[in-house]
């Protein structure tokens, strides 16, 4: 059952960093340089957002498989 939990958290946080690189909010965009690097660009801030968030995705998706196997 934690892998089944772990598996959905990874997937909803992929889905929210998906939308993040997707619509560009400025204010979370800035957000992320803010944490990451004061010196990077929007566009460099985009590609780390969709590198974690198919990160993410794939770790969700090894969660689901662990569950099935189980």
């Amino acid at each position: 059952m934690g892998y089944v939990i772990g598996g959905i958290a990874c997937i909803i946080y992929a889905a929210f960093v998906y939308y993040v690189a997707i619509k560009k909010p400025p204010s979370i965009i800035r957000l992320i340089k803010k944490k990451l690097n004061k010196n990077m660009s929007d566009d460099a801030a985009v590609i780390v957002s969709y590198v974690f968030a198919s990160i993410a995705l794939a770790g969700g998706i090894v969660l689901f498989v662990l569950a099935a196997v189980k």
